[in-house]
């Protein structure tokens, strides 16, 4: 198993006076993804980040939280199964029977979230394989699967892990990646987020899912 480690936290510096914490920079004045991040930074470099957190002023949260907080999910297949020849060599003409696909095929794809502001807070991955008989599945395998971190306070916090089944008809297979926003045992979130692909026995039909259901 192949993961990518997660970017490190920037070590910024930050003074303390006696037993206060040092002001978070203001965001105010701006709602740039820049502005947020700056924020954020301070929070996690802090010597007691949750400390620092509950500090925050009204502005300063927003903007922490338009970094750092999961707004939109996505999918980018980045291999194609067969090409449109193949496909269209499989598929029956009308009035015919369809060809039963005998071989292997695979698909990999790559998943991610990003916050409100636009970063991208982690990205995960994985390649599900299966081998046909004649139109049956008779083997579904995963692999390449891993995932990595992208913006400052998410880290992987356990492996990932992967499981297939085989429903006869189509092969199934998933990566389940395991990541908190946090430092040093504070965490404010904690996900579990999966990504799944369904290929069939025909050789060309295919499904992508965020599921964590193979059934």
């Amino acid at each position: 198993m192949n993961i990518k480690r997660g970017i490190a936290f920037a070590a910024a510096a930050c003074s303390i006076a006696g037993l206060g914490m040092a002001t978070a920079p203001s965001a105010s004045a701006s709602t740039s993804p820049n502005a947020g991040l700056a924020v954020a930074k301070h929070v996690f470099a802090a010597g007691n980040p949750q400390a620092a957190y509950k500090a925050l002023s009204a502005a300063d949260k927003a903007a922490f939280n338009s970094v750092e907080q999961p707004a939109t999910a996505s999918h980018t297949q980045t291999a194609t199964p067969l090409t449109a020849a193949q496909a269209r060599a499989l598929r029956p003409a009308s009035g015919m029977r369809p060809m039963a696909y005998s071989g292997c095929w695979a698909l990999s794809d790559t998943w991610g979230e990003k916050a409100a502001a636009g970063n991208t807070l982690f990205t995960y991955w994985q390649a599900t394989e299966v081998c046909v008989s004649n139109g049956r599945v008779t083997g579904v395998s995963v692999y390449n699967y891993g995932g990595e971190t992208s913006t400052p306070g998410w880290y992987k916090s356990g492996d990932a892990t992967s499981a297939t089944f085989n429903a006869g008809w189509e092969g199934r297979g998933y990566v389940q990646v395991n990541y908190a926003l946090g430092v040093n045992g504070w965490n404010i979130q904690h996900l579990t987020p999966c990504g799944q692909l369904r290929l069939n026995g025909n050789g060309y039909n295919y499904a992508v899912s965020s599921s964590c259901n193979l059934n």
